[in-house]
């Protein structure tokens, strides 16, 4: 009976276990299945392997980049990136002016701006400042990186300061003025024409020449629970039309697909929206004018321009409704009804320039297949192709298409008063005689024929050409390199020095990964960006509170790069820097000979194949000179290492049951020779053992709680520390163990919902933590309570992606690497104070409440004037520094943010006196 009673119990047990695993699957299982569902049928499954003329073939953006966020960054929940939560997170911490907002890795120390100050980044948004009598005072907006303006444009020795208070991570794309008030201006944000990379935030406003900015129209609404997202997010232009006394606004609102690749499951934004705006009460309201296709389905606007008769005139690019083009051209002469006047057949984008002494004149730039001009006599009655076409000199390019396939990308087109015409594309083109000859103004290299052309060299992709307010022979570029000036247009097309750069402190550069080299007296940083190559910037001052020269190996996209830090070298070479473009690409070159920029006189190809991603994962052992990098190809997931020898590489590939994604991150242990870590895009970190030596081991470590793709592993005191972050909205971003991986927790704490792509610790406060993010470095002063608390590690550094973060253990410097904002750097400290520092038995303030939840009242008997409040912990570090005004008999409110337990308040008043009391936080 007994036996037959255990049977069954057992049977029952075996029941339960199946029925419970089976059926009653963890909900964080379930988030599993979604999300690799999501990942097997990404909408990029094809594209993100297309090479970049097979991209251009397709109208696609030449860069993968942003697509390949779209699997990365994915809410497993909902199948699609989430960005409009980092606006709303961004609004409210600007709403909530933070009480603290700590330093680089601590309170003390804040972020400098490490540059480049020569290399500027993509921008579109360029104006003169209307207020400025000599014309030299100029505005640009980068594309990823916030508003700039600099002094004097024609002095090449002038620096650009980024405008403070519209958020440093703005993707400006068009500024204008008010011809009633100049000092009111408006700029656009959001790029569509990446298909929705660089998505905005609507309008903005400044009523004081630019010093101060606000939010008037445009963001994130709503989501209809699927893959279309409404809202005002990407503006293609503004134009202010003066009405007499009144100013009319008007605005073209694009809609775009979010990292399209012209899928049908993609996320939409902002379709619903599509469609030209109008203000009539300086940009407080806005009423939407529909242009649609005849059938109710609505056309993206495009382009806005006055006449010299002030009628406003339209055109159309194509939208994300299916089927949609461009090519129309609609005119309005009293901004209340707009009338179709043409239609350019097969044109999707399409750029007009109206000319300042002909009314009925005007030239196109469209977008037919490749970019073609047109010109047309009678207000668009008739449009006729111009006689010819730039022809590049450069033999890569068509004669028949002067943008190299990016006519949706590259394509402005201006005009002086005197007819002249200029256009841009891979290069800048002016024609004297309405396009019956062309002269070729720039170069973007010395390749092929161009070496022998005697023009200027300026950055490729260009997007904007604005002339300088009383001298048309002058002007200001905007492109993929920044800002560019001529002096002399008339000349520049038989000199070599009529356009320079005008990209000093510039710093918009969007990198991908960076590395610091590990010496103190001459700093090195290096990283690859996007468009400009992999940059070093040698021969840097340690400490110094500046930018820095950088220099660019290659052009287009650099990827990985990182620098030698174990000083060993290879044997009979030296020291090295790997250097990395697309895919899986990599090149090495010594550091002794990086100062000429000439790679291949001292240096060697290690792989370049079309293995990877776009912007590809990898992670070098300095200490065994091997690179490892993700070598994934179709189905087929797997790693490879290089060992780096004296004239070439050794590969091996590396596959497993257990990798069954492709690799996102990796870490190579510095304790365990033979040991590297490697995080998937679906949830696993993996440990592999014994790695050279062909029998290697391999354990899937991976937490219970575990759901997205890993985007960094770092490593602490042992291989039993670990600490991981993850890329995805929705989910659990920061995971630590103690245990080498048996057990982990979660560190997410108070973190909002944002992407998170790396972590470092602090080696001299083990508890203090910063990590990177979509909305740059936040910290935490206690990674080792339960739930963190994060703040933003704000002083220097600004709302930018931060996608890497590298120490220099010599002196503890940190390197952060963004996308938008170029390198900042800063360093950890211990923060310890004294005794006698800390406590002090002067009374000269009184604190009230004594135990509060960090909202308290700072009282003072005596005018103290201008004093530091120092909060410091029982520890003697301090937590919390701030400066406050106290006249006599005065309260000063505090909130602070602070984990519960005792907290010494000091203050130092203007004359150094100091007083200390306690106060406990509940």
């Amino acid at each position: 009976m007994k036996r037959k009673l255990l049977i069954t119990a057992i049977l029952v047990f075996a029941g339960a276990i199946i029925y419970f695993s089976g059926f009653h699957k963890s909900e964080v299982d379930k988030l599993r299945e979604k999300h690799q569902a999501f990942l097997d049928n990404s909408p990029f499954e094809e594209t993100k392997s297309l090479s970049k003329k097979e991209r251009k073939a397709r109208g696609l953006p030449p860069n993968a980049y942003y697509e390949q966020l779209w699997d990365l960054t994915l809410d497993p929940a909902t199948g699609r990136p989430m960005p409009e939560r980092v606006d709303a997170i961004q609004k409210q911490l600007r709403e909530e002016r933070l009480a603290q907002r700590g330093g680089g890795g601590d309170n003390f120390s804040p972020w400098v701006d490490r540059g480049p100050n020569n290399i500027g980044g993509r921008t579109r948004a360029i104006m003169f400042d209307p207020n400025d009598g000599d014309n030299n005072r100029v505005f640009a907006g980068g594309v990823s990186g916030g508003l700039w303006v600099n002094e004097d444009i024609t002095d090449p020795n002038s620096s650009w300061t980024m405008v403070t208070g519209i958020g440093a991570n703005i993707s400006v794309t068009v500024m204008i003025s008010d011809p009633n008030d100049s000092n009111t201006f408006y700029i656009g944000s959001g790029e569509s024409y990446t298909f929705g990379a660089a998505v905005g935030r609507g309008i903005w406003k400044s009523t004081d020449g630019g010093v101060t900015w606000s939010h008037i129209f445009g963001g994130y609404t709503s989501a209809d629970g699927g893959q279309l997202i409404n809202g005002i997010f990407y503006v293609n232009d503004l134009v202010a039309r003066d009405v007499g006394a009144t100013t009319e606004l008007y605005a073209s609102i694009a809609g775009a697909a979010y990292n399209s690749s012209q899928s049908p499951t993609n996320q939409f934004h902002g379709l619903n929206e599509q469609g030209l705006y109008k203000s009539v009460d300086n940009g407080a309201n806005w009423t939407k004018f529909t242009i649609d296709e005849g059938n109710g389905t609505p056309s993206n606007p495009n382009d806005i321009e006055l006449d010299i008769n002030n009628n406003i005139w339209l055109t159309t690019t194509r939208s994300s409704w299916s089927g949609v083009t461009g090519g129309k051209i609609l005119r309005s002469t009293d901004g209340i009804t707009f009338t179709l006047i043409n239609t350019i057949a097969g044109a999707q984008r399409t750029e007009i320039e109206p000319s300042s002494t002909d009314a009925n004149k005007f030239w196109i730039a469209a977008e037919v297949g490749g970019a073609n001009l047109y010109v047309t006599t009678d207000a668009f009655a008739t449009i006729n192709p111009m006689t010819t076409e730039p022809n590049d000199v450069d033999q890569g390019i068509s004669s028949t298409d002067y943008t190299r396939g990016q006519a949706f990308y590259d394509l402005p087109i201006e005009s002086d008063s005197n007819g002249n015409v200029y256009v841009g594309g891979i290069d800048l083109f002016r024609s004297s005689n309405d396009g019956g000859s062309w002269e070729q103004i720039s170069k973007w290299s010395n390749n092929n024929d161009l070496a022998a052309l005697n023009v200027s060299l300026v950055h490729a992709d260009h997007h904007a050409i604005v002339f300088r307010p009383g001298n048309e022979n002058q002007a200001v570029f905007g492109n993929d390199g920044g800002v560019y000036f001529s002096n002399d247009l008339s000349s520049s097309s038989i000199s070599t020095t009529a356009i320079t750069s005008r990209n000093k402190d510039y710093n918009v550069t969007q990198f991908y990964y960076g590395s610091i080299a590990s010496g103190t007296g001459n700093e090195i940083f290096f990283g690859g960006t996007q468009d400009n190559g992999t940059l070093i910037s040698q021969n840097s001052v340690a400490g110094a509170n500046d930018f820095d020269n950088y220099y660019a190996f290659f052009s287009g996209d650099g990827s990985y790069s990182e620098i030698d830090q174990d000083g060993g070298g290879i044997p009979n070479r030296g020291e090295y820097i790997i250097i990395g473009s697309v895919r899986l690409s990599y090149y090495l070159a010594e550091t002794s000979h990086t100062s000429t920029g000439q790679v291949f006189n001292n240096g060697y190809t290690i792989v370049s194949t079309s293995e990877g991603n776009f912007i590809n994962e990898a992670e070098l052992d300095h200490a065994n000179n091997i690179l490892y990098a993700n070598s994934s190809q179709g189905n087929s997931n797997r790693f490879s290492s290089f060992v780096l020898g004296e004239n070439s590489a050794t590969r091996t590939d590396f596959s497993h049951s257990l990798l069954d994604d492709e690799p996102s991150a990796f870490k190579v242990s510095s304790f365990t020779n033979g040991t590297i870590f490697v995080g998937t895009q679906n949830s696993e970190v993996l440990k592999v053992e014994n790695i050279g030596a062909f029998n290697e081991t391999w354990t899937d470590i991976s937490g219970a709680g575990f759901v997205g793709s890993i985007s960094d592993i770092e490593i602490g005191t042992s291989e039993q520390e670990i600490f991981v972050t993850v890329h995805n909205y929705g989910v659990t971003s920061i995971w630590y163990t103690s245990d080498g991986g048996t057990t982990w927790e979660n560190k997410e704490g108070d973190l909002p919902d944002l992407p998170v792509k790396c972590i470092l610790r602090n080696p001299l406060l083990p508890q203090e933590v910063i990590i990177g993010t979509e909305l740059g470095v936040w910290r935490t002063s206690d990674f080792t309570v339960a739930n963190p608390v994060w703040t933003q590690s704000y002083n220097g550094m600004s709302d930018v992606t931060v996608l890497d973060l590298d120490l220099r253990s010599a002196d503890n410097t940190i390197l952060a690497t963004t996308h938008g904002r170029g390198m900042f750097t800063s360093v950890f400290t211990s923060d310890v104070a004294s005794v006698e520092e800390v406590l002090t038995d002067k009374k000269v303030f009184t604190v009230f409440p004594t135990i509060s939840d960090g909202n308290f009242t700072v009282y003072a008997k005596n005018e103290l004037g201008n004093s530091n409040i120092q909060i410091f912990d029982i520890s003697g570090k301090q937590v919390y520094t701030s400066q406050l005004n106290f006249n006599e008999n005065s309260n000063q409110p505090l909130s602070v943010s602070l984990k519960s337990g005792i907290y010494i308040v000091n203050v130092i008043d203007q004359n150094n006196r100091k007083s200390s009391g306690k106060i406990i936080i509940k």
